[in-house]
């Protein structure tokens, strides 16, 4: 997670961001099976925030945004936030009801 997260603070925000973070998110499942439940909900966000700008402008002040509200949720499961079962449960469920736009 953390190794994603780094990457994610490196970026811009494009749309191309999403995309990757999205493949990044998927593969990770294979060397962090205990967090393949919030991987793929990470995943799916990523991948519908790129559904709903399809070959629509991004303005910064969004794309930011955007950027900021996955790094946010990223960091949140990288620092262990979700570590007891409650605390891991209120994180999916935080997941599963975000959107990025």
């Amino acid at each position: 997670m953390n190794e994603l997260l780094n990457w994610l603070l490196q970026q811009k925000g494009s749309l191309r961001t999403y995309v990757e973070f999205q493949d990044r998110a998927l593969a990770l499942r294979a060397d962090a099976p205990e967090q393949a439940a919030l991987l793929r909900l990470l995943a799916d966000l990523a991948g519908r925030f790129v559904e709903a700008y399809d070959r629509q402008p991004l303005s910064a002040e969004i794309a930011g945004r955007a950027l900021d509200r996955l790094a946010s949720l990223l960091g949140k499961a990288a620092a262990g936030s979700a570590a007891d079962p409650k605390a891991q449960l209120a994180l999916l469920n935080e997941v599963g009801v975000s959107e990025l736009v």
